[in-house]
């Protein structure tokens, strides 16, 4: 009797040990992962192809300014906040990630749509690119000298540029020519020059 007294008053202070860090009952712990998971907030799609389309350049075409912004999606779904970062040898301080992103660029677009509906009287795709840039020269203006890390972009038009311009592809498409940045390569032809662009991709940047 006496042990299974002990058993259960150990039981009890785990779980009011439990409660007390967590704030909630036992299992709630797994409800608010959950809800976590469910509040990870998607880029208005539609939105953020009309923004690419102002801010991407133009050479891409409509193929690949969809893969720049099928690559920056990919990436951005794949982001983890508050992630511990890598430091150099024998270097003890451990840094970390900022804070997701998602939710303000999220609502940045979402304001960008009802801005537009203000402006126009239609939603963001529905007008031409000078009427989109001129509603995204605000934000843009806003940002500094360079375009930096797509994850610290103050607004998603510039992390959705950061991301690209920082893509084996643009290398590609500012050379004119198939450089494939970061990407392996064999030994053979590695003194060749790289093909060029159009001849390599059937003139599709």
């Amino acid at each position: 009797m006496a042990e299974s007294r002990r058993s259960f008053l150990k039981q009890s202070a785990a779980t009011v040990a439990a409660v007390s860090l967590t704030g909630c009952a036992p299992g709630a712990g797994r409800e608010a992962e959950a809800e976590v998971d469910e509040s990870t907030v998607a880029l208005p799609a539609e939105t953020l192809r009309a923004v690419a389309e102002a801010v991407l350049p133009a050479e891409l075409g409509s193929d690949g300014r969809e893969r720049a912004v099928a690559a920056f999606e990919r990436w951005s779904e794949g982001l983890e906040p508050v992630a511990e970062l890598g430091h150099p040898y024998l270097v003890p301080e451990i840094r970390y990630s900022g804070p997701d992103p998602r939710p303000g660029w999220a609502a940045q677009l979402q304001g960008l749509e009802k801005e537009c509906t203000s402006r126009h009287g239609v939603s963001l795709s529905l007008i031409d690119v000078p009427g989109r840039r001129e509603l995204l020269a605000r934000p843009l203006g806003q940002g500094g000298p360079g375009l930096g890390a797509p994850e610290n972009a103050d607004h998603v038009a510039l992390a959705l540029m950061a991301h690209f311009f920082d893509s084996p592809s643009a290398t590609d498409l500012c050379y004119g020519r198939t450089i494939r940045k970061v990407r392996c390569r064999t030994l053979d032809g590695a003194e060749d020059e790289p093909e060029p662009l159009g001849a390599a991709q059937g003139g599709a940047p």
